[in-house]
């Protein structure tokens, strides 16, 4: 068996510690795991040039209308988290306030008060926090925002749950990362940064948000009462071959949903 995989970001640890334990339970077996982004995965299986593609959004109907026969195998479930620099006084925004951040409507952290010189909200602790504190006020609270490249799953599902309703597109004066990773170094480099990010990123570096209220625990997401949830996939060109449903039905399996928690991802059910 020789199988190639083509992986989003997102589902690049799931996919790459599967194939590590796929192999070794069975060495004459070969999986490769090749990078390049959730559209160049359905590209790649579509075009027939990798076995099975993932992705960490949905395919889209110009996806589905060109290429009918390709096939979705939901793997695990994932939110979008929403992270800030950790010293950041802020713990929660609205969808409105996330959207006019990232319009570039909102463009100051003291305009999710009304005012630099306004309290943002009460801490888990119950301490009154005010963000002119943080910022110095005046313009040195300006947002530097932080987003995924085109043709990123993440940024693609982030547009559909968060922006679609706006009408608008992301701020031409966003700063473009292309990882997950690149996307919390930036946002722990900078008080100022706002980004968004698979949970299973996220880490002390960085601070995780609510969103009207909720957290982007796995009981919220599988739930869906976290607003940015997801089903990451795998895709297959028609009817899965052998080779491919056996690695499928490794990932499905108790053993394979054991590595997507291990991994900080949910487990389908």
């Amino acid at each position: 068996m020789k199988l190639q995989i083509a992986r989003s970001t997102t589902v690049l640890p799931i996919a790459e510690e599967c194939a590590r334990i796929f192999m070794e339970d069975y060495p004459g077996d070969r999986v490769f795991v090749s990078g390049g982004g959730s559209s160049h995965g359905v590209k790649a299986v579509a075009d027939g040039t990798m076995g099975i593609g993932t992705a960490s959004r949905d395919l889209t109907d110009s996806e589905t209308e060109a290429h009918p026969d390709l096939a979705v195998h939901a793997i695990a479930m994932d939110g979008i988290a929403i992270v800030v620099h950790p010293e950041n006084p802020v713990d929660g925004l609205t969808m409105a306030q996330l959207q006019g951040i990232y319009t570039g409507e909102i463009a100051n952290w003291g305009d999710i008060s009304g005012g630099d010189s306004e309290i943002v909200r009460v801490s888990s602790k119950g301490i009154l926090r005010d963000v002119s504190k943080f910022f110095n006020c005046g313009e040195d609270s300006g947002i530097m925002v932080v987003s995924r490249e085109e043709g990123s799953g993440t940024r693609s599902y982030f547009e559909s749950a968060v922006m679609k309703s706006t009408g608008k597109e992301i701020t031409d004066h966003a700063i473009i990362q292309d990882s997950n990773g690149k996307i919390r170094t930036t946002v722990a480099g900078d008080k100022h940064s706002i980004g968004f990010l698979s949970p299973g990123y996220a880490s002390s570096d960085v601070k995780t948000l609510t969103l009207d209220g909720v957290a982007p625990s796995t009981e919220n997401v599988l739930s869906g009462e976290y607003a940015i949830s997801r089903t990451l996939l795998m895709i297959t060109k028609g009817k899965p071959d052998e080779d491919e449903q056996a690695f499928l039905d490794f990932v499905l399996s108790e053993d394979g949903q054991k590595i997507v928690t291990d991994v900080h991802y949910i487990p389908v059910e």
